[in-house]
Formats: structure tokens, C-alpha cells, sequence
């Protein structure tokens, strides 16, 4: 299924996102009320944490503040004063992942969550991994300072966590500014500018380091969560709608397709119909979401096989081993073996 993003008239992103921009702002100096009104919008919008704005009027708030920060490269100093904590379960999922290679294949699961103004991609070199976030319509004048800032807070978020964290290099889309000494104090690696992408890559080993703030508890509580507030995205796909009422269901035990089909308000028929048009089908998605869920349960390594089974859904474990041999080729007890975070 696509994750390509969408156009601006449809696409939104989080209160809680913009909630953090605006703190930010007030901490350089900046009247939020001013921000609010030149934005066209109002407090109510944000009080939700869970809640949506357009993506447009988040555009407009990255082009007033590109114009009321003095500083050479506004992006970057919005970036060091971004607090991950009022961006929500995105952040907080992140933040509590075992290792930083769990904490990216969740930003990749759960990146709309954060906006659809963009998509994030993760390309595997040998030695290396390389991040790309591709902005809806780069040429835009506000994509610099919001790209620079989310890349900066990424970058500042992630360096407590992880013992060792660097990177191997950064990459821009705009032309090599007259001072670099903000980009060399925010990504302290080799630059490169006039790119094809905005990238920053670090090494491969890193992803098996435990992340400082692991919580495998607290991750299972925000999956469930997160999943629940992908399904109601309202540009979401039907696959996508189904993956998170699935994981919804298989939180509470076998899952039903009846049950399923009356949430999104469709009849079993029409479901199983939509989906064929999106090229898949009803059970691939419940298998697809039940392997996620047992890899992830099983690198966490705190459940026993047999009750991750059963919170599956399955009613015999020796069903699910069936089942997880022939997703992988291996045991749940080999699988942990070779992924288990410890």
C-alpha cells in the first residue's frame, strides 16, 4: 500500500506538533497570540493532543516564523528548542523503543501520525543506513526552516538515548549557505548541499543499541493507541484503516471480521470487495498485523511464546508456532534468539 503523500488540501497534521512549534517559539521571543492570528488559527484547535489541524495552516505558522526569527538559519534554531514531550504517542513510542532499529521501523509505521506533510524513508547500505524525508512540494518557501527544524530535533532527541550516537553525514536540498557553523553544531558531520534528498545517514551497528529510555510495557500500551488513531485518519486508505482496528481487536483476544466490517460501516461483503480493489484481502492483513505483533512482543523478549500466542488471538500455540515458521523460516524461540534485545 502506498504511504505517498497527500495533496495539501487533504493532507493534516498533529495539534501536538504544532503545540511544540509554538512553545518553541514563545522561548525565542515570539507573541504566540500573533502567531495564532496570522495562521488563522485559535488555542481550541490545539487543546487535543490527538487532534488534526491542515497542513496548510501549519505551513503558513513555518513561513511566519521563517520571517520573525532572526537568525541565519531559523529551521535549526527552532530544532534545538523543539521538547519531544508535547508531540504525543509518536514521541513517546520512539522514545521507549528497545533499540534505535525499533524505533525506526515505529516512525516509519506511525509517521502520519506525526504529519502528512512529507514521508520518510530508510535505504540500508552496508555499513550505513541513510534517512530521506521527502517534503510535499520542496520547492515550497517554507519546506526549508520545517525540514531543518525537524531534522535538528531529531537529531537533539536522539543523542541522550543512544550511548555512541553520530552521524556519517547530512544531506540538503537548498544551496550551501555563506556560514555552516549552525549545521556543524547541530549534525557535527560531513555536509553536502544542492542534494536530490534531505538525508542524514549514521552507522548500521547503531541499531542494535538499547535505547536509554526502553519501556517495553509502556510500548505496548502506545501501539495499541497509536494504532487506534492511524484507523481514524481519515485519508487512510481502507488497508490502513483495518491494520489499526486489528490491532485493537487482537489486544482483546481473536478478532472479528463482523465486528470489524461495523466500525468502518461497511457490510463483510463490501469489505472483503474494497479491499481486493486495494489489492489485498482481509486475512493477509490480519496475518501482516499478527506477525508485526509477535516479532515485535518477541524481540522485546518478555512474554513467553505461548501467551504471545494467545494474545494474538490464537486459540493453541501451536498454531501460531505454525504459522510464525512459515512467515520466517524459524521457531519463535530461534527468532528470539537471533533478534531478542537481550
Amino acid at each position: 500500500m502506498s504511504n505517498a503523500p497527500h495533496e495539501p488540501s487533504q493532507a493534516s497534521v498533529s495539534a501536538s506538533l504544532t503545540q511544540a512549534v509554538l512553545h518553541a517559539a514563545s522561548r525565542l521571543g515570539l507573541d504566540r497570540q500573533a502567531l495564532l492570528t496570522a495562521c488563522d488559527l485559535c488555542d481550541e484547535q490545539l487543546t487535543d493532543p490527538d487532534a488534526r489541524i491542515p497542513f496548510s495552516a501549519q505551513q503558513a505558522l513555518w513561513s511566519e516564523l521563517d520571517a520573525r526569527l532572526l537568525h541565519p538559519e531559523p529551521g535549526l534554531l527552532l530544532g534545538r528548542n523543539l521538547t519531544p514531550g508535547p508531540f504525543s504517542v509518536l514521541s513517546y513510542l520512539l522514545q521507549s523503543s528497545a533499540t534505535l532499529g525499533d524505533a525506526l521501523n515505529t516512525a516509519l509505521r506511525y509517521q502520519r501520525l506525526g504529519g502528512e506533510g512529507g514521508e520518510l524513508h530508510i535505504e540500508t547500505h552496508d555499513d550505513s543506513l541513510l534517512l530521506l524525508y521527502r517534503p510535499l512540494h520542496p520547492q515550497h518557501p517554507a519546506t526549508r526552516i520545517r525540514v531543518l527544524a525537524m531534522l535538528a530535533c531529531w537529531v537533539q532527541m536522539t543523542t541522550p538515548l543512544l550511548d555512541g550516537f553520530r552521524l556519517l553525514g547530512a544531506q540538503f536540498r537548498h544551496d550551501a549557505p555563506d556560514d555552516l557553523t549552525p549545521y556543524q553544531d547541530v549534525f557535527a558531520c560531513p555536509l553536502q548541499f544542492a542534494s536530490d534528498e534531505y538525508a542524514i545517514a549514521l552507522p548500521h551497528a547503531l541499531c542494535q543499541v538499547p535505547l536509554v529510555q526502553a519501556n517495553p510495557p509502556l510500548q505496548q500500551l502506545l501501539r495499541q493507541h497509536a494504532e487506534t488513531l492511524l484507523a481514524r485518519l481519515p485519508s487512510a486508505s481502507l488497508g490502513a484503516r483495518v491494520i489499526g482496528l486489528l490491532g485493537e481487536q487482537l489486544a482483546h483476544g481473536e478478532p472479528d471480521r463482523a465486528e470489524l466490517a461495523r466500525a468502518l460501516n461497511l457490510s463483510e461483503r463490501t469489505l472483503q470487495r474494497r479491499l481486493a480493489e486495494e489489492g489485498c484481502s482481509y486475512q493477509q492483513l490480519l496475518a501482516d498485523t499478527r506477525r508485526q505483533l509477535a516479532e515485535q512482543h518477541l524481540r522485546d523478549g518478555r512474554l513467553p511464546a505461548a501467551e504471545i500466542a494467545l494474545l494474538l488471538g490464537y486459540s493453541e500455540p501451536s498454531v501460531f508456532f505454525r504459522a510464525f515458521r512459515l512467515w520466517t523460516g524459524l521457531t519463535p524461540g530461534e527468532y528470539r534468539a537471533r533478534h531478542g534485545a537481550g
